[in-house]
């Protein structure tokens, strides 16, 4: 039965998350899943029944993702594959778009991944973009990117990450290992009467083993309070070491969140 990787592009806005949330009453979701929303669209072009499909992780509601990975496998393949590509992505939403579509070999797991990179948008700027505005955080007062890029340094290694973890999850550990972390800060060009270097981007990107729940939306709101003044970098390694969930700043709005890229041993969409 031949194993098919994916690479998955989407605009979680109109999305519950990666999953899909069980509920009735006040705790229903009326929103759709990413992956019900993918399964459907992979069914609806093969004949498929009931597909398994097998993520990389999971995403939060409202989070977005050019790179998400999964993986299913399928007893009758529709053939040519580019033609399959092209008709799954016809079923989708134009939120969702199916990036690659790959045979993989039958030892993949997309779940298996060896390290993760996301990022997450501030925009800057006298007004919140329309078009940015669901895919970043506005920020009406200046961040200092330099201060920012400092603060998150204190992170990088493998440390216990449990302050910046969500309250409500019981892991079986909190340790992780970032590779890479960095904040940058880049122009938005605009056409008009919006003068030039108004209004910019400042992107928090890391690189990790694994993320906790709601770890990055964490890092990102304690570096916005540093960015502003009301912290200094230093704290960053305090709170690290605290595991005090108490001494994080508010968690970022999943709007400027997203997953760019996953690591596996065995790379199949190279």
């Amino acid at each position: 039965m031949p194993r098919y990787a994916l690479q998955i592009a989407y605009v979680g806005t109109d999305f519950c998350g990666w999953q899909a949330q069980r509920g009735v009453g006040k705790h229903a979701n009326p929103k759709p899943s990413i992956e019900e929303t993918v399964a459907q669209a992979i069914e609806k072009q093969s004949g498929a029944a009931d597909l398994n499909l097998v993520s990389s992780g999971r995403t939060d509601a409202g989070v977005h993702a050019s790179g998400h990975v999964a993986h299913f496998d399928l007893e009758n393949a529709p053939v040519p594959i580019e033609n399959f590509h092209r008709g799954i992505n016809r079923h989708l939403p134009k939120s969702i778009r199916i990036q690659k579509l790959v045979i993989a070999p039958d030892s993949f797991r997309a779940q298996k991944a060896t390290r993760k990179q996301y990022s997450y948008y501030f925009q800057q700027g006298p007004t919140n973009l329309p078009h940015l505005r669901p895919v970043t955080m506005w920020n009406r007062y200046p961040l200092n990117c330099g201060k920012m890029d400092a603060a998150i340094l204190h992170l990088l290694g493998t440390h216990d990450f449990a302050a910046f973890g969500s309250s409500g999850a019981k892991l079986a550990s909190t340790t992780r290992t970032l590779f890479e972390a960095e904040v940058t800060r880049e122009p938005i060009p605009l056409p008009g009467s919006i003068a030039e270097g108004d209004a910019h981007l400042l992107r928090l990107r890391i690189v990790g083993s694994g993320f906790l729940k709601q770890m990055m939306r964490s890092i990102a709101g304690t570096l916005k309070q540093i960015g502003e003044g009301r912290r200094e970098p230093e704290e960053m390694r305090e709170i690290l070491a605290s595991k005090d969930r108490q001494l994080v700043g508010p968690t970022a709005p999943a709007s400027g969140l997203w997953l760019d890229r996953v690591w596996y041993e065995e790379e199949v969409f190279e």
